[in-house]
């Protein structure tokens, strides 16, 4: 079956930790590439991360380890041995692409810069996730998206009033994107390849990233236009922010053509008396008069219930939605009929809900509910696809310098 998705025929070595990276690899198994996962003896990181969000922490039982690393091969290697490191040049001798979020200087410590790849594979894609990029002072600065996406952007300090404490950071959010972002460029790199016969290096950083999915916000807010951030209750468009309802439940609505929607709205808020108000007759003027007109929308608000406005704002055509909850999406009958959400068996039989990877195929259907591996789990396979013998094996292990199950 693998052979027949567009990725079928590629050879992918990751050499990552967490979840941008590894991100990128899970797209890239299910477009049917054999991505195999390089961990260290000890294991990525990221086995032991569920403890921190309330969910299974067990090698056969890791909800936060399968949504990064579903269809992957595991081998374990000790690559400070050369032993160890001579069976990472096999692979890369065969692959097609090589994925690691590793820092420049431990890279370039380890010979596997791109510069010293491309000399001796010069037909590999070389893919890289940076925190903060690969020039300037901060290089080799670690970062997770917490502070690298999330902080260095803006987003945490400018998405809540100057005086509010600051939001929870969103965990894995920027990763998830950045490591889309980069499989979107493996494969264009991949098809440029097939025209030239050479490899590429492409690579996204955190901040980068960032920097570009924010970039309406971060546009507008620099001296030359000065719109202020962070913005106040006031500061907004009043057609686009939330209302709070009767149920304590928040509706947020966007209404972005007000010649088109402003009377509709006006009805439902049961003051048609607004629509001839001088101070809310025109889109400038409501805007200039915000103070004046958001009280007068939030009292009409208070008065229903959140699903009793669902109704009416669909009823009238207008942009809207309660600000729904994370614990509701595991039930919500429009993310079960997209398939944006899955039961999920992991290796110790028990199920779960995990999301679904975003990108689809009508050609491939849906993904399959395939797990993460166990650590080294394809170690022996992996070695003798290589050619290692069965004595060149037990030698290894004897050695430490990998590990199987």
């Amino acid at each position: 079956m693998a052979g027949q998705k567009p990725l079928g025929n590629y050879l992918v070595i990751e050499l990552s930790t967490f979840v941008a990276a590894p991100a990128c690899g899970r797209l890239l198994a299910e477009w049917g590439a054999d991505v195999i996962k390089v961990e260290t003896m000890a294991g990525d990181p990221w086995r032991s991360y569920g403890r921190t969000m309330a969910m299974p922490n067990k090698e056969d039982h890791s909800p936060t380890w399968d949504i990064t690393n579903a269809s992957k091969r595991s081998i374990s290697l000790d690559l400070r041995n050369p032993q160890g490191m001579e069976v990472l040049h096999r692979l890369l001798a065969k692959a097609d692409v090589f994925v690691t979020n590793n820092r420049a200087d431990a890279l370039q410590s380890m010979r596997l810069d791109y510069e010293t790849l491309r000399e001796k594979y010069p037909r590999l894609v070389y893919a890289l996730v940076t925190g903060y990029g690969e020039k300037g002072p901060d290089v080799n600065q670690p970062g997770f998206d917490t502070v690298a996406f999330w902080g260095r952007s803006g987003f945490l300090g400018d998405m809540v009033p100057a005086d509010a404490p600051r939001i929870y950071t969103p965990a894995g959010l920027g990763d998830l994107a950045v490591g889309t972002s980069l499989f979107a460029g493996i494969c264009a790199a991949l098809l440029n390849r097939e025209k030239t016969g050479k490899g590429d290096k492409v690579s996204v950083a955190l901040y980068g990233a960032a920097i570009w999915y924010a970039g309406v916000m971060i546009t507008s807010a620099q001296a030359k236009y000065g719109n202020k951030w962070p913005k106040e209750r006031f500061d907004g468009n009043p057609l686009a922010i939330p209302y709070r309802c009767k149920d304590g439940e928040w509706i947020l609505i966007t209404i972005l053509e007000y010649a088109r929607y402003w009377p509709a709205f006006c009805k439902l808020l049961g003051r048609l008396d607004l629509i001839e108000d001088e101070r809310f007759s025109s889109e400038a003027s409501l805007m200039a008069n915000r103070a004046a007109i958001i009280p007068l929308i939030e009292e009409a608000f208070i008065k229903k219930s959140s699903n009793e406005w669902l109704v009416l704002l669909r009823e009238a055509d207008i942009v809207h939605d309660r600000l729904r909850h994370y614990r509701e999406i595991e039930k919500d009958e429009q993310a079960w009929a997209n398939s944006f959400v899955y039961e999920h068996t992991f290796a110790n039989g028990q199920t779960g809900i995990l999301p679904s990877s975003p990108i689809r195929s009508a050609a491939l259907g849906l993904p399959s509910d395939s797990r993460g591996p166990m650590r080294g789990e394809h170690s022996e396979e992996i070695l003798k696809e290589l050619g290692y013998a069965a004595g060149q094996i037990a030698g290894l292990k004897d050695g430490k310098v990998v590990k199987t199950l």
